[in-house]
């Protein structure tokens, strides 16, 4: 036999019980508190973080409109959190960018030869978005090649530098006129790589589209305006329109995009000036479609 020992509950003296209006501020604060703490370690990026995030916001929702006065107190959850916060292993951080491809490393010898190919790729390249494309990846690639440079540069100042602190006043004048060549040395490579870096960083917020792509879609709306010409049943004929429209200003905006990346990219004057020319022709298009599809959109509606 067992005895059950009757067990007393002493009511909870917490401020937390006080109500606010209709609720208990024990009620109203996991949720207001939670909804902080899960988006705060959401915001955090770390897969660990962001599950745990999600799971003290779904909480505190539960605990709000669903769970018992007597449910585990707000006390513990922010106990929970402290221990979590203070004694928990790092997470692997979640990657919002856009994935690169990673270069291996290569020898200056490899990295100029590489060089000479790209080069010779993009003067035999007449598409000027496959050449874009192809600058941005001998860019790059230049990046690596300077920065081996200036490492094998500063290594061999270093060690110039540690040889003059035991030598004698001769060799101390020719290892100084060395230093001199090497620093003015460094000083050109640093130029030729912030030159080229200014000229990569070009490439960040743009999006190179392909002629492809823009000749595709090009197709698709001469298909497609052959169509309505040819149909005579309303039914159909309204289902091409719509599509057309659609179609053609996805192609719009993709032959907008690739105009405005070739403008931050070329410095021809002339070519610049025939891209704002198609440009300012494009946006007045494009403009005069959507303003015809939200008239038939509010006409569809009526």
């Amino acid at each position: 036999m067992v005895r059950l020992r009757e067990v007393t509950i002493i009511k909870d003296p917490s401020l937390l019980n006080e109500k606010l209006g209709p609720f208990k501020i024990r009620k109203i604060l996991p949720l207001a508190l939670g909804g902080m703490l899960g988006y705060g370690m959401i915001r955090k990026g770390t897969l660990d973080d962001i599950l745990i995030g999600i799971i003290v916001i779904v909480a505190s929702l539960i605990i709000t409109f669903g769970g018992p006065d007597r449910s585990l107190s707000f006390e513990n959850q922010l106990q929970a959190m402290i221990y979590y916060y203070t004694l928990k292993s790092k997470g692997v951080k979640v990657n919002t960018q856009p994935q690169q491809t990673i270069q291996p490393s290569l020898k200056p010898e490899e990295l100029k030869l590489k060089i000479s190919e790209l080069k010779q790729q993009m003067k035999d390249e007449k598409d000027i978005i496959k050449k874009m494309k192809i600058k941005r990846e001998l860019l790059s690639y230049e990046v690596q090649y300077y920065t081996s440079k200036i490492n094998n540069v500063e290594q061999r100042i270093q060690q110039l530098k540690a040889k003059m602190k035991d030598t004698d006043k001769v060799t101390k004048s020719k290892i100084s006129i060395e230093l001199r060549e090497l620093y003015k040395k460094r000083s050109e490579l640093y130029k030729s790589k912030n030159k080229i870096n200014a000229e990569l960083r070009k490439f960040e917020k743009i999006t190179l589209i392909d002629n492809e792509e823009i000749n595709d879609l090009k197709k698709k709306v001469t298909e497609l305006k052959s169509q309505i010409k040819s149909t005579t049943d309303k039914k159909k004929l309204k289902e091409l329109k719509e599509h057309y429209s659609n179609v053609l200003l996805e192609y719009y905006n993709k032959k907008i995009l690739q105009d405005r990346a070739l403008l931050k990219l070329v410095n021809d004057k002339m070519l610049k000036s025939k891209i704002n020319a198609e440009l300012k022709e494009l946006h007045r298009k494009k403009t005069e479609l959507e303003k015809k599809l939200k008239k038939s959109k509010s006409g569809g509606k009526k």
